[in-house]
């Protein structure tokens, strides 16, 4: 009798056990596809970011100018500067002229908190505003703009910076 209860026991807790596996793979299939459509979601929006870097960055340097300044973190700018981005974005996207231009990156420029920039922008920040201040061409404004994307702290950047760089360094090259 108490063979038969052990193996009835015993039985029962195999076809437990047995059924615990096999609905166990479902489970972990679920949270695989969760997990694969997370994943595939954050792909998506990522491939979104770069497709707008790609189309912006097929314009002028202003197009490029509202670009990165969108990759710029809220606190990497001034409070008054975070107000008017999105106009300020507006406005740069659809700059044609190279003074209004140079204004809009002077602008930005001045937007940026000081912690922001690299160490060595203060040698270099002269320099800079003096070339873009007398800017006659979209190229001279491009590389002026070149300059100020290498001095920004990589921390004061949103986390899509490093895949929209290749692009957006692309676009700004072919500015001449």
């Amino acid at each position: 009798m108490k063979f038969k209860l052990f193996s009835t026991v015993t039985f029962s807790v195999f076809v437990l056990a047995l059924n615990a596996q096999m609905e166990m793979p479902s489970a972990v299939t679920a949270a695989g596809q969760n997990a694969q459509k997370t994943a595939t979601q954050t792909q998506t929006s990522a491939t979104q970011t770069v497709a707008k870097t790609e189309t912006s960055a097929k314009g002028s340097v202003g197009s490029l100018i509202s670009q990165f300044s969108g990759q710029l973190s809220s606190g990497a700018l001034t409070d008054e500067f975070n107000k008017g981005k999105s106009a300020f974005q507006s406005q740069a996207s659809s700059a044609t002229d190279v003074k209004g231009t140079s204004g809009l990156l002077q602008k930005l420029e001045a937007g940026i908190k000081s912690p922001a920039f690299a160490a060595g922008w203060a040698k270099v920040k002269d320099k800079w505003l003096a070339d873009t201040k007398s800017a006659k061409t979209e190229g001279q404004l491009a590389t002026s703009l070149k300059t100020l994307v290498e001095n920004i702290d990589p921390k004061s950047l949103s986390a899509t910076w490093e895949r929209v760089k290749p692009t957006f360094t692309a676009a700004l090259a072919k500015i001449k």
